[in-house]
């Protein structure tokens, strides 16, 4: 054993990374490469995996082979830490591919060298968790060495990988933990070489396809751009095209639910042929956009995203859980839906445990995956049918957890949409209800506590059209109450909130709409540069002062204008239907009101100072404008989103509107949507 201060000295050396002294250390000291050199028991091996330096991985392979026999009890690179890790679990994680390459091929060597009974094969060790190195390369994503790894002889049986490969202690298999890390390309290369991995399930009872359920962010639908991110989204892309698109018509999916049939696929001429064009395309986007830190922040995602959604289909189509037998118990089906059983969760009784184990399609719908929804009905139509513990199907997760997309995926189909809207949990529960009930509601996408509400009522009304009509004085079991009455018991802080945040931005606004009046008013008796003995204005035939005029009477118009919009929301009565339209519209033309006064306002004053300076030079002209727009820019960009959002609030009423008008006179402002019942006809 090496003495403390030469260990010292050596775990020195390390952190300078003097890769050199160390190799001419152990090459001097070959006894001291079995001493730990820190308290964690990592040997050289272990750091010449962190250094990632191949040369030195190598000089100390080289410096083992001259060991003296007494002192080797087993070979070091079989030497684990105090976690139990050897050097090739270390190399494994970090996705250090040399290292690993190094290492197995020393320990083939040694195996071919050792006894039958002595033999210590270094991938098939485990850590303290359980974990073998091909292991935890997969919890760390590091596909190619996975791909390394079970090239290697033995690995695989019979189309399955070795028992010890597949579960660590804890119960997580191989394929969890690169679906919990979000390494789905490594997870679609697992189930690619073991498809019985999809029938593991973790301490939970939950399957991969369940746990992929869970993680919205790793879908499209699930994650949030800009415009503009959108836009490069949609232009970027990815080397392994190997899917479906996902936005395609909605009848299509509905079609293929009906008859059962599958698009054929194209030609494998074809598939290669659109593989190079893609791989062309991808190596021309690769070299342009090298070095943008948020276009390969987009390309990641967009990557991440494709192989998410290939692994869920791969995951669905060996998925059987949908196969139930649907019981009623109780009016209206108090109870509906028998709990899963078979391959998917290995034969457990959900019944007997207290976590309501949710079946992935009804767990996409309330995390809103619409891919993983849309595959797995394409898939398997019958599972519309299921029904979680407490009797909700489909769209009741959906109406509960406000995801619109999904609401609006099972309402264009009639047949499906009529059917599901007459569920009733055991709760008494119409779909109504469910909005009424905020209980599993979080925050709305709007800005301010007032739009919120008025998101909520929007979505109460668009519900309601859905279910039959005498539904709505229903009364549940629980509170005894009918959907409206609930709704108002349960939005009150809500409603309150919202009052003081309406009142509040309508004084915000109405004083500086008062005070943007008060300026231009003035402006209109001091005109710039004054007025002759005749009380004419001395600038009246120039150009500019027309100019000048035009704006300060927008500007004055419009502020007085906003003034009486926010004086007549500061005397609204502030009850739940003020909300649903009022409200909203009186804010949004208030609003628009006041932006266009202090863009016009800034223009008079431009107006004003190229009139005073009368300077013919482009430049100071130009100077001028940018001076005067930037408050206005300043003011559209930090209000843009609140702007946005009082638009979109007034989205339905600007459609209804567009209704109301007659067929014959003036033309509606929108285009007529083509009616649902085309969508489905078949070609």
């Amino acid at each position: 054993m090496g003495t403390l201060s030469e260990m010292n000295e050596v775990y020195f050396a390390t952190l300078r990374e003097d890769w050199k002294s160390l190799a001419e250390f152990y090459e001097k000291h070959k006894d001291r490469l079995l001493t730990p050199m820190r308290v964690s028991k990592d040997t050289a091996f272990h750091m010449a995996v962190y250094s990632e330096d191949e040369k030195l991985l190598k000089d100390l392979l080289a410096s083992a082979q001259y060991l003296p026999t007494s002192l080797v009890h087993e070979h070091p690179i079989n030497i684990t830490n105090v976690y139990g890790n050897t050097p090739l679990h270390l190399a494994a994680s970090r996705g250090n591919y040399e290292a690993v390459r190094l290492l197995v091929e020393e320990s083939q060597k040694v195996l071919v060298g050792e006894s039958e009974n002595e033999k210590k094969d270094t991938m098939l060790m485990e850590n303290k968790f359980g974990e073998t190195p091909l292991f935890r390369a997969a919890a760390f994503g590091r596909t190619k060495i996975v791909k390394y790894l079970t090239d290697q002889p033995a690995q695989i049986v019979n189309d399955e990988l070795l028992l010890v490969h597949r579960q660590r202690n804890d119960g997580q298999s191989i394929l969890h933990v690169a679906v919990l890390g979000e390494n789905f390309e490594t997870a679609v290369l697992l189930l690619e070489l073991d498809k019985s991995l999809s029938k593991l399930t973790d301490s939970r009872g939950k399957t991969c396809l369940g746990l992929l359920a869970e993680i919205p962010s790793a879908f499209k639908s699930g994650h949030s751009m800009s415009i503009f991110s959108r836009y490069l989204y949609m232009c970027l892309p990815v080397e392994d095209e190997c899917d479906e698109a996902i936005n395609e018509d909605t009848s299509r999916v509905w079609e293929a639910m009906e008859s059962g049939r599958r698009r054929k696929r194209n030609s494998r001429f074809s598939y290669h042929v659109h593989g190079v064009l893609e791989w062309i395309n991808g190596s021309i986007c690769r070299l342009s956009f090298k070095g943008w830190p948020m276009v390969e922040r987009i390309w990641e995602n967009k990557r991440k995203h494709k192989f998410a959604l290939q692994l869920a289909k791969m995951l669905i189509r060996s998925d059987v859980s949908w196969d139930q037998d649907i019981t009623v118990q109780g009016l209206y089906g108090a109870r509906i839906g028998s709990p899963v059983s078979g391959p998917a969760t290995r034969g457990r009784k959900v019944e007997d445990k207290e976590v309501d184990l949710w079946h992935p399609l009804l767990t996409a719908t309330k995390t809103g995956i619409l891919e993983v929804v849309y595959e797995m009905l394409r898939e398997y139509p019958q599972s519309v049918d299921l029904r979680n513990k407490k009797g909700q199907n489909m769209l009741h997760v959906a109406v509960m957890y406000r995801r619109k997309d999904i609401f609006k995926f099972i309402k264009s189909n009639r047949i499906i949409s009529n059917r599901m809207s007459f569920g009733i949990d055991k709760d008494g529960y119409t779909l109504l209800h469910q909005v009424a009930d905020n209980t599993y509601y979080s925050v709305g996408s709007k800005h301010g506590p007032a739009l919120q509400l008025h998101e909520e009522l929007k979505w109460f009304t668009r519900v309601e059209k859905v279910i039959p009509s005498y539904y709505a004085k229903l009364r549940d079991f629980k509170h005894k109450m009918t959907a409206e009455e609930l709704f108002n018991k349960m939005h009150k802080e809500q409603l309150l909130a919202a009052q003081q945040w309406v009142k509040e931005t309508a004084q915000s606004c109405s004083a500086v709409a008062v005070l943007v009046a008060t300026i231009v008013f003035a402006a209109a008796y001091t005109v710039p540069g004054g007025s002759n003995d005749k009380g004419v204005p001395i600038f009246l035939h120039k150009n500019f002062f027309l100019f000048f005029t035009i704006m300060d009477v927008i500007a004055l118009a419009s502020s007085l204008t906003s003034v009486v919009m926010f004086l007549s929301i500061l005397t609204s009565p502030f009850d739940y239907k003020d909300f649903r339209n009022s409200i909203p519209r009186k804010l949004t033309l208030g609003f628009t009101l006041l932006f266009f006064s202090v863009m016009a306002t800034m223009l008079a004053f431009a107006a004003t100072i190229l009139l005073i300076v009368q300077s013919e030079k482009q430049v100071t002209a130009g100077l001028i404008s940018i001076a005067a727009f930037f408050p206005v820019s300043v003011f559209a960009l930090m209000q843009f989103r609140l702007y946005a959002a009082f638009m979109h609030s007034t989205k339905g009423i600007r459609k209804a509107m567009s209704r109301s008008l007659p067929w014959f006179g003036a033309p509606s402002m929108f285009p007529k949507r083509k009616q649902r019942r085309d969508l489905f006809q078949k070609k």
